[in-house]
């Protein structure tokens, strides 16, 4: 039979004698434009041939064949290919290579190369030319998809068989989605990792959960009832208030934040600081970073609102520094983009403590914390040889030692994931904002309180300043994030 068959050279052969393709048959589905080319075959005949094993089995050419089954074409085109039986597949996959295809055809690409191309973990490609030639191909094959839309379809491939089992129609669901511009594959991939965590959390996270040790108490109730604090047993206050119409925090329809009006959340913001009030010391200190929001065009003057009960209800209101963020969102108006966010100290008596000494004792070369003046003879002389040094009250981190655009979650989520639970918070200031005023307000020993912990920013520079620290958070998950951010600090303590 073999040496009947004219190799490389167009012949036709008769189409009932063909064999279709199994594999690229299932690879593939039929093309959107199937009946343009139908309509072509039928005005000119087959222009291009299909290639056959000796035994007419179909190596490329499924899509021809079925049309010419259809059009009752007797006869076909074809190019015979003398292929080992082991290549058969391969041959049949890279003469698809060009063709156009949607997400889900390349993904049966990508599972096909990544099975029958794998080279195998550890063995050397130099000392074997073998190996080496088929991960040559394989990365030709895949450089051509592209890495990024490889990864992006098998992460949604794995997150669709974590989730709802081997065999599931989900995969083809949402990547249909993407070739109708219902969806993107990046945004098939997020809502499939929110799906993972969310599944996660119910699985690890309780309903309730708290972390008590010797220096640590963070309760997972709401900060209106600060029964668990003496009068007058706190010395700094540190935090940072959910936003207004901005954020959910997932604790439920109910939660600060999502007030109807600006006015409806100061309303229901401000009496949680008359708590607060009857906790701190006579001496001691509140900063509380609050942002606005714009609505309808404008903004809603949240931090002045805020400024103005606080006052009303006996707060001395002594500073305001602005954080300076060199990475603002957006602002959606036809204004500037806000690059700041208010951070307000108020105190309780005229007498509050407040030590600028330790801003002696750290460099800050590109001016962005301190200011010295230095008077010699009348003379005001810069930075560099004063010895009386106070904050800006612009805290801009861009070019010095303290640089930080928000607080960096990353290897934070990465140990949450590690202790079986996705961490949801994102909204964290940097180590930097409470540690200025930690320092300057406090003593160690002293007791340091955050009513809105969220996974203790407040409380970790607490511990590296040998505070004590006290949180209150309603959403269990980030005490629970709030533990393994800790625990390190609190093993270094008992261990020295």
């Amino acid at each position: 039979m073999n040496e009947l068959r004219d190799y490389n050279k167009v012949v036709m052969v008769a189409t009932a004698d063909l064999k279709e393709n199994r594999k690229t048959a299932t690879m593939y589905k039929v093309p959107s434009n199937y009946d343009d080319i139908k309509r072509n075959i039928a005005e000119l005949g087959l222009l291009n041939p299909l290639l056959v094993t000796k035994d007419l089995r179909i190596i490329s050419g499924n899509l021809r064949f079925w049309i010419a089954l259809e059009l009752k074409l007797e006869m076909v085109p074809v190019v015979f290919l003398d292929v080992e039986e082991q290549r058969m597949d391969m041959v049949s996959v890279s003469t698809n290579q060009f063709r156009e295809k949607s997400n889900l055809e390349i993904l049966h690409e990508i599972e096909f190369y990544e099975k029958h191309y794998s080279v195998g973990k550890g063995r050397r490609t130099d000392l074997c030319p073998q190996a080496a030639q088929v991960k040559e191909e394989k990365d030709q094959a895949l450089g051509q998809i592209g890495r990024y839309r490889v990864n992006t379809l098998k992460s949604i491939k794995k997150k669709c068989v974590e989730l709802y089992g081997e065999g599931n129609t989900k995969v083809d669901e949402l990547l249909s989605s993407v070739e109708s511009g219902k969806s993107s594959l990046n945004k098939v991939n997020e809502q499939l990792e929110r799906e993972s965590n969310k599944r996660m959390n119910k699985k690890n996270v309780p309903a309730f959960y708290e972390f008590h040790t010797e220096n640590v108490d963070i309760y997972n109730k709401s900060c209106i009832d600060l029964s668990e604090l003496e009068d007058g047993s706190v010395q700094t206050v540190v935090t940072s208030p959910p936003y207004f119409d901005m954020r959910d925090y997932g604790i439920g329809k109910d939660q600060l934040g999502l007030q109807e009006t600006a006015k409806a959340f100061i309303d229901e913001l401000v009496p949680y600081f008359d708590e607060v009030k009857r906790v701190v010391k006579d001496e001691g200190s509140l900063f509380v970073n609050i942002n606005d929001r714009i609505k309808n065009g404008q903004y809603q003057m949240v931090p002045e609102m805020f400024l103005i009960e606080m006052v009303k209800r006996g707060w001395r209101y002594v500073d305001k520094y602005l954080w300076l963020k060199p990475n603002p969102q957006y602002t959606p108006n036809k204004g500037s983009v806000r690059n700041f966010e208010p951070i307000f100290h108020f105190v309780k008596s005229e007498d509050y403590y407040f030590d600028r000494e330790w801003l002696k004792h750290i460099e800050d070369e590109k001016e962005g914390i301190k200011h010295v003046e230095n008077v010699k003879a009348g003379v005001i002389y810069g930075y560099k040889s004063g010895k009386s040094p106070k904050l800006f009250s612009g805290l801009d981190f861009r070019d010095n030692i303290l640089k930080n655009n928000a607080g960096n979650t990353y290897e934070l989520r990465k140990k949450c994931k590690e202790e079986g639970f996705h961490m949801e918070h994102s909204a964290t200031f940097p180590l930097s904002l409470p540690s200025i005023f930690i320092l300057s307000t406090s003593r160690p020993g002293d007791t340091v309180l955050d009513i809105f912990s969220g996974t203790s920013t407040t409380g970790e520079v607490a511990l590296l300043t040998n505070r004590k620290y006290v949180g209150y958070e309603l959403n269990p998950q980030f005490v629970m994030a709030s533990e393994v951010r800790l625990r390190e600090h609190l093993d270094l303590q008992e261990a020295a």
